[in-house]
Parts: C-alpha cells; structure tokens; sequence
C-alpha cells in the first residue's frame, strides 16, 4: 500500500528585497479518509481552522461596533 501526503500549506521565500523568491509546499502524511472524504487530521484542521477564523472575525466585528458607537457618540457631543 503506498503512503499518501496532502499538501497543507507553503512557505514562501523571499530576496533581499522582499519579493518573492520561490514557494515551498508543506505536506503531511494522511491516514484513512472519513465519509466526508477527507482525512480524521483534515477534518480537525478544518475544525480548527474555522475556529481561529470566527474568533478573528468576532473581535474584527466587535471593534467596528465600538468604533462606530464612539463616533455616534462624539457627533452626539459635537451636536449639543
């Protein structure tokens, strides 16, 4: 049986200059599929990954809320 690897992420090398020099492919070795068809680690990646997202996008969308209440607030100052 030969062994399977699934890409996960790249490494990206730069110049000196900071452009772009070459993309490097990180792999990892997969186990069985699940009838989602994706491996027990991708789907925990998945998991995990959506996760971290939702917390990015609740504290992004909690800091507008505040933004924007500060300004209504201080329009309500400047208005008086």
């Amino acid at each position: 049986m030969s062994e399977t690897f699934q890409k996960v992420a790249y490494i990206g090398l730069r110049n000196d200059d900071g452009s772009y020099l070459i993309n490097v492919p990180l792999y990892i070795k997969v186990s069985e599929v699940t009838k989602n068809g994706v491996t027990k680690m991708q789907e925990d990646l998945i998991h995990r990954v959506s996760e971290i997202m939702m917390e990015r996008y609740e504290k992004q969308i909690n800091e507008k809320f505040r933004k924007k209440k500060k300004e209504k607030k201080n329009d309500e100052i400047l208005q008086s």
